[in-house]
């Protein structure tokens, strides 16, 4: 059994290993689908292209579903799990899900693009409908930003935390 049928009928646990809900799962397959296959007429798995051989799934693949690829790179995304940890839950070896990762993140990163749903990197891209009475969820998750190489415009980006490399107070 497919770690995706082991939870689709779990709304709870796929929710929380997803991010997203079986109805949103369901609504973005297609797409995924689509960006799938038009990226493996022209690339091979591990992002070389693609030579005379047609791409085909083999028999003994680990993902061996659609629904099994999208389902392993939303819960690689959502949990943030060391490459080690995504292969063994999927059956994979480490080298084996990074190759995966790799070849289904931009896949992903198309798909959401195509319907309109990446996610915005900077508040400025952020639009709130005032109007409608909504939930809103704060991502607290810290990235590292790009900084200027500029000293000046560095102080500005700079995050406030010390480091454990400052001096010492000897008394």
């Amino acid at each position: 059994m497919s770690q995706y049928q082991a939870y689709a009928e779990k709304p709870t646990e796929f929710l929380a290993l997803t991010g997203y809900t079986r109805q949103e799962f369901e609504a973005l397959l297609p797409h995924f689908r689509d960006s799938y296959y038009q990226r493996m007429k022209t690339h091979r798995l591990d992002g070389k292209p693609r030579g005379k051989r047609k791409h085909s799934d083999y028999q003994n693949c680990p993902l061996p579903l659609m629904e099994d690829k999208l389902f392993f790179i939303l819960n690689y995304l959502k949990t943030n799990n060391l490459q080690t940890v995504q292969g063994t839950f999927f059956g994979l070896s480490q080298p084996k899900a990074n190759v995966w990762i790799h070849c289904l993140h931009p896949i992903l990163n198309q798909s959401l693009a195509a319907l309109g749903e990446l996610p915005a990197r900077k508040m400025e891209d952020v639009s709130f409908d005032e109007t409608e009475a909504a939930l809103y969820f704060h991502d607290g998750t810290e990235r590292p930003i790009q900084r200027p190489s500029d000293l000046e415009q560095q102080q500005l980006y700079y995050s406030g935390k010390k480091s454990n490399t400052g001096s010492r107070i000897i008394c």
